[in-house]
This record gives structure tokens, C-alpha cells and sequence, in this order.
């Protein structure tokens, strides 16, 4: 079921959505909720939404992941 949701956006932001929604022939609200749903996903994550965040690991384990440059990409 789809609900609306009001927002405000930088004018720029828009006018970029609506050009490329134009030129990949897709709705705005289609681009707009892909564009949400990855961000969801990269920060959930599959193994996060799996396992409800709790997830055994070795200390070993731990900090292996800490050490990843990417554990602490935007």
C-alpha cells in the first residue's frame, strides 16, 4: 500500500530527478523510492535485517570488520 509523504528538496535536486526520470521514461515517485530503498539497504544490510542486528562474532571477527575501510563509508 502506497501513503504520500511531503518533503522539502533543494530546488537543484528536483529539477535533476525530473530530468532523469524523463530521459529513463520512469515516474519521479519511482526513482525517488528506488533511491530510498538502496539507501535502506546499504545501511541495514541483508545479515542486519536477518539476524535483527545481533550476530555472534569472535573478537577476531570484530575487528576484522572494524578495520575495513569500508565499514565507515557514507
Amino acid at each position: 500500500m502506497k501513503k504520500k509523504l511531503g518533503t522539502a528538496l533543494d530546488e537543484d535536486v528536483i529539477t535533476e530527478l525530473k530530468v532523469l526520470a524523463a530521459k529513463e521514461d520512469k515516474k519521479l515517485s519511482w526513482l525517488i523510492e528506488d533511491a530510498l530503498r538502496q539507501y535502506l539497504k546499504r545501511k541495514q544490510g541483508r545479515v542486519v535485517r536477518k539476524t535483527k542486528g545481533t550476530l555472534r562474532a569472535s573478537p577476531q571477527v570484530v575487528q576484522a570488520v572494524l578495520e575495513e575501510e569500508e565499514f565507515y563509508a557514507a
